[in-house]
């Protein structure tokens, strides 16, 4: 009996520290969580990752230092690094969208259409009312599209099927116009959809928009300076 209770004692001791060492880790994490906060506020990405870091060690099941991570690379342009916070991100939770909208706008400045447009279409199969990966599907889909590997004649890069891009943009962009209806960003790319398809004049309802929710506006002084070129350009 007495050995059954110094074993009772043994194992609750340890379970007991097992756990504190667990909140210790929790409490570290989210202290090294807020300093990469700060130090990305100052412009400090290199210094924020490094806290961003250690964050993600401390607390394997977080997904905000790992996105935070992810983006502070992509900022720096370190690409892989970038793309391997947001692998872990996925890994903490594979049904939220965010981290494949990160990973996918990441995709994007590199180059790689295919897999951004691939990325942005699961996100929003996860969350089908997301703005976020419904405007930027949008804004990806009427760009041009990389050749296949395999011929290197055509040199620049050439979309294989522009009129299907442009289609699958007003799909996406109209779908988020619905759910957010003063979303400038939404129809300032959908106006851009119609410019570039060569239908100015279904372009002008989303540039009077955009006109009228930017106005006075500091932070949407460019496009509302464009939407105003471009209705003086289409209505002259």
């Amino acid at each position: 009996k007495l050995m059954a209770l110094i074993r009772v004692g043994l194992l609750l001791a340890i379970g007991f520290g097992v756990t504190s060492c667990g909140f210790g880790d929790q409490e570290l994490a989210a202290e090294h969580l807020e300093k990469g906060k700060a130090l990305i506020a100052e412009g400090r990405y290199e210094a924020a990752a490094k806290e961003l870091e250690k964050a993600a060690e401390l607390d394997i099941d977080a997904l905000e230092p790992r996105m935070l991570l992810g983006n502070a690379y992509r900022t720096l342009k370190q690409y892989d690094k970038a793309f391997a916070a947001y692998r872990a991100a996925k890994k903490v939770d594979r049904y939220i969208a965010a981290p494949h909208i990160e990973s996918a706008i990441t995709r994007i400045e590199v180059g790689e259409i295919d897999p951004a447009i691939e990325e942005l279409n699961h996100a929003i199969e996860l969350d089908p009312t997301n703005i976020r990966a419904l405007v930027n599907l949008g804004r990806v889909s009427r760009k041009p599209r990389p050749p296949p590997k395999g011929d290197e004649g055509l040199g620049r890069f050439v979309n294989p099927a522009p009129e299907a891009g442009f289609e699958r943009a007003e799909l996406n962009l109209t779908a988020a116009i619905e759910i957010a209806p003063d979303h400038i960003v939404a129809n300032y790319e959908l106006a851009k959809t119609y410019e570039e398809w060569g239908k100015p004049d279904q372009a002008v309802p989303f540039w009077k928009k955009v006109q009228g929710l930017g106005g006075g506006k500091p932070e949407h002084a460019v496009i509302t300076a464009e939407a105003s070129l471009a209705l003086d350009r289409i209505t002259r």
